[in-house]
């Protein structure tokens, strides 16, 4: 558990944050540094000089699950079923506290799932993340406090760590105007000029390129996100793929264009791109999955059935909950939506009877429900649901659910 002690008093004033750190590293300093910024906080945990994490509110359980899904693909174990329980210890936690991620690490440590190396190198990159956009505050408020019971993991010198941010953040910067954020979202267009693109890769960008962000489509594809963008790039510039902004709460986020820095080198890409980057690894996602949608009402399948049309998926939609149990045994979905509150047999008992068979044990379902509640959640995954989505909920969500447990 942490606890935090006021020391200091919270100052409004024009924030210098990578000048403040560095204070905080020359003279040793122990505490956590709190800034708020419109409404948003980040919070950087040092010792002794060092530091030991970092983290901000804007949606740090889906931060925690790309980094996590990132070492899964070196780490057998960090299956999408174990990241899932992961995630279940953060919904039922009583008392949740800023740095909730970190003592999942801690946990996955003491469990034998992360060697120390490996977590050291997960907080690392978690670390990278926040203070690419902690280095981007202009203004807003600021107090050190003190921290009780958090045991020290791993220690990173924040010089360091800010030179490698930096120099990411001129990366982006040196797209241009048309990317100005790692979280906007590119779409394919499929207007203009469609380059040296065969039929298939344009069929394969337009399944993909559907709401998911640069960020989230570079763990997705397991490239890294620079290269992803370079592959890309060619078709942003000719009108192939367009960008929109990134979706709540992403869009909170400093943008890269705004940040500047007293000791700025210009940072020269190659924008001409190399398509065949970006396509191989998109192969995998070429298998049709089986989703089984299951709903007793006809506008929320219709509307499942629209945000799901794309070739990667075969969508069956069922209606009633009675006839659906045999017909999930027969179809043998991927991946199973299911509503709560449906007649007859609820998604609870639905859940709870489809998990008790043996071919269905580790088949991803998905409550989908209106309501929000702790108990709610409790109670989906008492049942064995292995996740919960709450109405209402855009395509870009839905899909990015859907490609967490598929892909």
């Amino acid at each position: 558990m942490v606890q935090s002690i006021d020391i200091n008093t919270q100052t409004q004033m024009m924030l210098n944050p990578e000048r403040l750190l560095q204070q905080l590293a020359e003279s040793g300093g122990t505490g956590c540094l709190q800034l708020t910024s419109q409404g948003n906080h980040w919070f950087l945990y040092l010792d002794q000089g060092f530091l030991i994490y970092a983290t901000h509110t804007i949606d740090p359980g889906d931060r925690f699950e790309r980094h996590l899904r990132r070492l899964s693909q070196r780490n057998e174990v960090l299956t999408r079923e174990f990241r899932a329980q992961v995630r279940q210890q953060w919904d039922l936690a009583q008392t949740p506290t800023p740095i909730c991620e970190y003592e999942s690490i801690r946990w996955l440590v003491n469990e034998g799932i992360l060697a120390v190396e490996e977590a050291g190198e997960l907080i690392r990159q978690l670390i990278l993340e926040v203070l690419e956009s902690y280095l981007c505050l202009r203004e807003g408020t600021h107090q050190l406090v003190r921290f009780l019971d958090v045991p020290v993991v791993a220690q990173f010198t924040p010089g360091i760590l800010v030179d490698e941010c930096k120099a990411n953040i001129r990366k982006w910067q040196a797209w241009g105007e048309k990317i100005s954020s790692p979280f906007q979202r590119p779409y394919f267009f499929g207007h203009g000029g469609q380059g040296n693109l065969s039929l298939e890769q344009q069929q394969r960008l337009g399944s993909l390129l559907r709401g998911f962000s640069f960020r989230h489509l570079a763990v997705i594809l397991n490239q890294d996100e620079f290269q992803l963008v370079k592959s890309l790039y060619p078709l942003i510039g000719g009108g192939v793929i367009v960008v929109r902004e990134p979706q709540a709460p992403f869009d909170q986020l400093p943008r890269f264009d705004t940040c500047s820095f007293e000791d700025a080198a210009p940072v020269d890409l190659d924008d001409s791109g190399d398509l065949s980057t970006g396509f191989p690894a998109i192969a995998n996602l070429q298998r049709q999955y089986t989703i089984v949608c299951i709903d007793d009402s006809p506008t929320m399948l219709n509307e499942l059935s629209r945000f799901l049309s794309d070739d990667a998926f075969s969508v069956v939609t069922l209606n009633d909950s009675v006839k659906a149990l045999m017909d999930v045994m027969r179809i043998k979905p991927d991946l199973i939506l299911l509503d709560v509150g449906m007649p007859n047999i609820d998604g609870y008992k639905f859940c709870k009877v489809i998990r008790n068979h043996e071919r269905f044990k580790q088949t991803p379902i998905i409550m989908v429900t209106g309501n929000t509640g702790l108990i709610d959640r409790a109670k989906a995954r008492l049942v064995g649901a292995t996740d919960y989505m709450t109405k209402p909920f855009t395509q870009a969500e839905l899909l990015k659910m859907v490609f967490q447990y598929l892909s």
